[in-house]
């Protein structure tokens, strides 16, 4: 069965054959036969015995020379492997002179320990050994060259990111992951299936952490994608750790450039299209059109269909959050946004920008439940608690950004306070039973969230159809007249809570227990007859009786006012 991946640089097994025609026999340490030769160093005639060692290295010397340096071969073979040596080979007059303690060593250590004859020439094995090695690494930057060429082809003939990362995965055996620039996978091949049972897991695991990769005896090799030294995305190699070499670092250079090309036309060309979508979005909340057929034929060559009930909902960041630098949890809000709006809505129409996205809603799924055509209230009912579903995705996907943020930058980076935790607001229009009645949705949706936020503050859904009277009162917000009536209705109870009392909580929980004077009692922790002597003074300072509808309607207007008008 042949490896996944050809190739790319030297083994011991190779360089074995290489002095079988020296003699060479292996004498211990079998399992290290797969490990990469990177050059070889003969040892010197004084300590230290090995200098320059970078790892990698075939390592000669002679039993005899050993012996004059005081060394013994058991100490040095573990002092060799701490430096990252690939195996050994000893000059000695036969294997037996090596020393059964040796082989025990080199066999515990898995490093391979290779006999060689007394009479051998190291120093010409040595010059064999790294011409081999260098003809391995031509070989490699051939390969890679070769294979990036592929690549740039492909490339011209218009086969995308996708096609490219398929071709990158077959020659070299592994999964390849392209992220954005906010670590966010966008395209995710696996090796092709004829790779032995085994050899790669199916699915990589969600967040692409390199302590959860080792768990599974993975290993992965990352480079950026840059456009004018701005980092756009990021391409990964991951496979089995002993399949990694110099191979994949120096494909994946080459290969970078080219998937940068690739980002810039995908850009422009998604450029092009929002430009279009954002136009033809924009005349239908507006409602710049002249014939509603032709606007909605206009969509559905767009792959919408506006002939269902539509709604507006805008989300929108705080204006607290300002333009957030590339990179951020925040700067990926938007995505996240649509991500899950079209999880819930596959059909819908989302526009994003940086702090702001606009979604139209077919509800078209909504109209009936269990098998009844719904009510309007109960339409509206459905929708605000599906987008409550979607808000707290949102909330929890934050989490996740903030988990593939921290694993990318090897688990070293703080997330601020204001990054991790993005505050914005959602705005829900009125359905739209007609395509004309998407311009007054998107008005609607607009209020909602200027009111909702003036009154309840941000993190909220504010759905228009739910604000009742406020939706009348905060227009009149600054004028004279709502102040007024304000402060002649509520006056003399203002007065006197402002000396201590406690009136006007009083008022608002009667209200809100529809008059009920038990339940407001309990409400507010306070015996029945306390209540009553309450709203006998309350009667008392207005010169009213409760009893009065209109004094009632005023009142609660009045603290409707009250509400409006308090800091938040």
């Amino acid at each position: 069965m042949t490896s996944p991946s050809p190739a790319s640089a030297a083994t011991v097994r190779n360089v074995l054959t290489l002095l079988a025609s020296r003699d060479a026999q292996l004498v211990a340490g079998a399992e290290g036969l797969e490990r990469r030769v990177t050059w070889a160093l003969r040892m010197r005639a004084r300590l230290p015995a090995f200098e320059s060692i970078r790892g990698g290295e075939l390592a000669l010397l002679s039993l005899t020379q050993l012996r004059r340096l005081d060394e013994t071969l058991p100490h040095l073979l573990q002092t060799l492997h701490r430096e990252g040596i690939a195996a050994v080979a000893v000059a000695a007059p036969s294997i037996e002179a090596l020393g059964s303690e040796a082989e025990a060593v080199a066999n515990r250590l898995h490093l391979p320990l290779i006999y060689l004859p007394a009479s051998a020439p190291l120093e010409e094995i040595v010059r064999e050994v790294i011409t081999f090695v260098a003809s391995f690494r031509s070989e490699i930057e051939r390969r890679a060259t070769e294979v990036a060429h592929q690549l740039m082809q492909l490339s011209v003939q218009g086969v995308g990111i996708q096609g490219l990362c398929e071709h990158l995965a077959r020659v070299t055996g592994k999964w390849v992951v392209v992220q954005d620039a906010d670590y966010a996978p966008r395209w995710q091949v696996a090796p092709p299936s004829a790779l032995p049972e085994g050899m790669l897991p199916s699915h990589l695991p969600s967040l692409l952490d390199d302590d959860l990769l080792r768990q599974e005896g993975l290993a992965r090799v990352v480079v950026p994608i840059l456009i004018r030294h701005e980092i756009v995305g990021y391409l990964s190699l991951i496979g089995r750790e002993q399949t990694f070499d110099y191979q994949e670092r120096l494909l994946l250079g080459q290969v970078s450039p080219i998937l940068a090309l690739e980002f810039v036309r995908e850009r422009e060309r998604s450029e092009v299209e929002s430009r279009y979508q954002l136009e033809a979005f924009l005349d239908v909340v507006q409602g710049n059109y002249q014939q509603p057929e032709e606007m909605q034929a206009r969509a559905r060559l767009l792959g919408h269909d506006l002939t269902p009930p539509q709604v507006v909902v805008v989300f929108e960041l705080s204006p607290q959050h300002a333009t957030p630098p590339t990179g951020t949890i925040i700067a990926g809000w938007s995505r996240r946004v649509r991500e899950e709006l079209l999880r819930s809505w596959p059909m819908a129409w989302v526009v994003t920008e940086q702090q702001r996205v606009t979604a139209l809603l077919p509800l078209g799924d909504l109209r009936t439940g269990s098998g009844d055509a719904r009510s309007d209230h109960e339409l509206e009912q459905a929708l605000f608690s599906r987008l409550e579903r979607v808000h707290n995705r949102i909330l929890q996907s934050t989490n996740f950004l903030k988990g593939e943020t921290a694993a990318a930058s090897g688990g070293t980076r703080s997330v601020a306070r204001g990054e991790s935790d993005p505050l914005y607001s959602v705005g829900i229009g009125r359905i739209a039973q007609q395509i004309q009645g998407i311009g007054q949705s998107m008005r609607e949706a607009q209020q909602a969230l200027e009111i909702g936020r003036r009154l309840f503050g941000e993190g909220r859904l504010h759905s228009f159809a739910r604000l009742g009277i406020y939706r009348l009162l905060f227009h009149l917000y600054g004028h004279e007249e709502l102040t007024a009536f304000y402060r002649e209705t509520l006056g003399p109870l203002l007065e006197h809570d402002s000396r201590g009392g406690e009136l006007i909580e009083t008022l608002e929980c009667f209200f809100r227990c529809n008059g009920n004077l038990s339940e407001a009692a309990r409400a507010m922790h306070m015996h029945r007859n306390s209540l009553l002597y309450r709203l006998e003074r309350i009667e008392e300072l207005l010169g009213q009786s409760l009893e009065d509808s209109e004094l009632r309607l005023s009142l609660q207007i009045a603290l409707k006012i009250r509400y409006m008008l308090q800091d938040r």
